[in-house]
């Protein structure tokens, strides 16, 4: 096959995640009945169906029709998880990642609740809970959602599961393209995806588009052109108007050789209908393409202008492709310019990224792996500890029955002894362990949580993350006691405990803080995720009581606040310390107390030369301009400032 083009070799596959995503079918309609809401089943059955349609092509409208489903208090599991899909679906195309994983979050503890959903409905739920994750870059828990797609799938059987294998297969084979850098094997996967799809006689246009940027990567031209023909023709008929542009745009930059304006113009028309959809992914590679067209044309400030345009878009939300498209067209552009230090700059940011996108990956890994073996690891220990009492005795019985030497007496003794040393080393350990557990919960105790976040808080946050922590305490919980018996207030602890470590990650500290007070901190935490977090941990801990004197719901109240608590502050500031952010959710989780069941988080911002760290820790929400208060209800802002000030002069 001739070399390709310079224009080809720069097309850098803008099949984003989007197309993962949309590969995956729409859940199924749920049974007629009553919703028990305001709009009859059918009405909202429409509404769901009329967002499945519009989540690929005009997603801002699927979010707030989703939005509008799921504003009904009394909507039954099967749409809320219907409406679900198609708003983290939407949250993808969007770039809105933080949204989209709290949505699948959402989603897996609907399905979680409700074992005994049909399987039909099951088996697309799971697929459509994947495709968000795989979206929103959670790549293991996508995998992990996929595997339990294809196990489903094998139970049910037929043509939906012929459908679901192959969305499966292309999603694998995304990410073998996108994170693991294999497009060889990645073809494999795309061709298996296809087979399968042409069994059912329907080939989804999101598919061969995927088959045709993975050619292109391959350096395979004409088969890639083929391909997008076919995409173009499935999307026109489906009116799939965002796959459409993106097929487009990419016809447009391998059917045309050399500089010319024709093409130029033609992606510049794309792309002004690409920022009305929006698309912001199409649109940052539809720029990346404009800025090589740019470069060829000797165009160079233009292309390096249209380069950074590129990265800012791609850089909205998780796409990988794109941000790598847009880079490449800066280290061009910098290079036409001469701009050697920056072009270097770039390709060694560039190469970062990807090495960071493994690493994620394998950090994943070990912590499920962790989890997994947890459980087996006391067993592990204890078959141990019998194979080495075994073989003691075999051997002082041995030495009884043989009267060895001297010698070998030494040595046997020499043995044991070490064995023994061992023996107290790791009943040492052990003890250690115990002793940095709480007794009732089995979570940390307040000394071994110390340790945690000594450890922590000298690790620096990525981009503009913080490590975030979590003041949690039980409403009420003296009523409880007083009311039912302290074994009633153990029963509470435990199960809450339990609740709180089911809605964490591995990684993240959990810990019983003393009484009725937990402690959870999070790594690498942006404000939308640490409020997204603080509602699920919120919700994980509400549940109702059973006793002989009847039901009780049991609610928490929450406070957070970041480490280091101000965005700038010197290195050896008050405010970079654990404990500082720690008193401020103190101060927040006293502020959520006001109405309980709810919660309340202190963020704070640059803190002014004129004021202190001290000064802002005793009137949090006087501050204005340097705390932003996050809350679970509507907080009155003049009321609590002026009441601030109040309390505030009163110490003067």
């Amino acid at each position: 096959m001739p070399a390709l083009p310079d224009h080809s070799r720069r097309f850098s596959l803008s099949a984003t995640l989007l197309a993962i995503v949309l590969a995956v079918p729409a859940a199924p309609a749920a049974a007629p009945g009553p919703t028990g809401g305001t709009t009859s089943g059918t009405t909202t059955d429409a509404l769901i169906e009329r967002c499945f349609e519009l989540r690929r092509n005009r997603p801002r409208q699927a979010l707030d029709l989703a939005e509008a489903v799921l504003a009904d208090p009394k909507l039954d599991s099967e749409r809320r998880i219907k409406a679900m899909s198609c708003e983290g679906v939407a949250a993808n195309v969007v770039g809105e990642d933080a949204r989209a994983v709290a949505i699948a979050d959402r989603i897996a503890h609907e399905l979680e609740r409700n074992p005994g959903l049909p399987d039909a409905y099951r088996l697309r739920a799971l697929s459509n809970l994947g495709a968000i994750l795989h979206g929103a870059g959670q790549i293991y828990r996508a995998e992990q959602a996929y595997a339990a797609t294809l196990e489903a799938g094998a139970r049910l059987g037929g043509e939906d599961a012929l459908r679901i294998q192959a969305a499966m297969l292309n999603n694998i084979g995304m990410v073998h393209a996108d994170y693991l850098d294999s497009p060889r094997v990645a073809d494999g996967y795309f061709q298996q995806a296809l087979a399968l799809a042409r069994s059912t006689g329907e080939t989804d246009p999101l598919l061969l588009y995927n088959f045709a940027v993975n050619r292109v990567r391959l350096g395979e031209r004409e088969p890639a052109l083929q391909a997008l023909e076919q995409a173009a023709a499935g999307a026109a008929a489906s009116g799939n108007e965002l796959v459409g542009l993106r097929v487009h745009s990419a016809q447009v930059m391998l059917e045309h050789d050399g500089p010319a304006p024709t093409p130029l113009a033609e992606l510049q028309s794309i792309r002004a209908r690409q920022v009305e959809l929006p698309d912001p992914a199409g649109e940052a590679a539809t720029l990346a393409r404009i800025s090589t067209l740019q470069r060829q044309a000797g165009q160079h400030a233009q292309a390096l202008a249209s380069a950074q345009e590129a990265l800012v878009l791609a850089s909205q939300g998780h796409n990988p492709l794109e941000t790598y498209q847009s880079m490449q067209a800066l280290i061009d552009a910098h290079a036409a310019l001469g701009n050697t230090r920056e072009a270097l700059a770039y390709a060694d940011r560039m190469h970062e990224r990807k090495l960071e996108a493994l690493r994620r990956q394998r950090l994943d890994l070990l912590a499920d792996l962790q989890a997994r073996n947890q459980d087996t690891v006391s067993q592990r220990e204890l078959e141990r500890m019998r194979y080495e009492d075994r073989i003691r005795t075999l051997n002082a019985e041995k030495s009884r029955m043989l009267r060895i030497a001297w010698l070998a007496l030494t040595l046997l003794l020499a043995s044991s002894a070490v064995a023994f040393g061992l023996l107290q080393r790791r009943r040492h350990r052990q003890l250690r362990e115990v002793s940095g557990r709480d007794a009732l919960t089995g979570l940390s105790n307040r000394r071994a949580a110390t340790a945690a976040l000594n450890a922590l808080t000298v690790q620096r946050g990525q981009d503009d993350s913080r490590h975030v922590l979590f003041l949690i305490d039980i409403d009420h919980f003296k009523q409880i006691n007083d009311t039912h018996g302290h074994h009633a207030g153990d029963a509470v602890l435990v199960e809450v405990s339990q609740r709180l470590k089911a809605a964490c990650r591995p990684g993240d500290v959990v810990a019983r803080w003393g009484g009725e007070e937990f402690l959870v901190a999070c790594a690498d935490l942006q404000p939308a995720q640490a409020q997204a977090v603080a509602s699920r941990l919120r919700q994980a801990m509400d549940y109702t009581l059973h006793t002989a004197e009847g039901d009780r719901a049991v609610t928490a109240s929450l406070g957070m606040a970041p480490v280091p608590f101000f965005d700038v502050a010197p290195d050896d500031h008050p405010s970079r310390r654990w404990d500082y952010a720690l008193r401020m959710a103190d101060r927040a989780l006293y502020a959520a107390k006001e109405h309980r069941n709810g919660w309340v988080g202190y963020w704070g911002a640059r803190l002014p030369d004129d004021a202190t760290a001290e000064a802002v820790l005793e009137q949090p929400e006087a501050a204005e301009g340097i705390i932003t208060v996050y809350a679970s209800r509507p907080r009155e802002r003049s009321r609590l400032r002026d009441q601030s000030l109040r309390d505030a002069g009163a110490q003067l």
